[in-house]
């Protein structure tokens, strides 16, 4: 994939608890040490910024959750969004699958680029952390 990135596996929990939010708890990490955190929540987007993403990204801080972590906006991919963290120092490609229940994220760290098809033909033909 050029830059190798962190990929971080996560599956759903408490599955139907709430309506526009979902939980996740991260399973497995491969290339390297997780830089999200155990637990993550995905929001759909309440078109509260003008950036307009389909889903908002935070991650567990102890007992709460952090402030926005990253916005994910529609890629030409099915199931595949992206975003970027620190402002656009790490790029994140999120693969959702089995619905919306499990989450493939990869992680380029000290990476970001604007120009990704090749980066998302690869996400989307990958089936493990490799």
């Amino acid at each position: 994939m050029g830059a190798k990135p962190i990929i971080h596996q996560f599956t759903e929990i408490n599955k139907g608890k709430y309506r526009s939010v979902r939980h996740y708890e991260l399973q497995d990490t491969f290339n390297g040490a997780s830089k999200l955190s155990t637990q993550l929540n995905i929001s759909k987007n309440r078109n509260c910024a003008l950036s307009m993403p389909e889903y908002w990204v935070k991650k567990k801080e102890g007992n709460n959750w952090s402030k926005c972590l990253t916005g994910l906006f529609i890629t030409n991919r099915k199931a595949i969004f992206k975003g970027d963290i620190d402002h656009k120092k790490h790029l994140v490609i999120f693969r959702f699958s089995n619905g919306l229940s499990d989450i493939m994220v990869y992680y380029f760290e000290n990476f970001y680029t604007t120009n990704i098809d090749s980066l998302l033909t690869k996400v989307e033909n990958s089936n493990t952390g490799n």
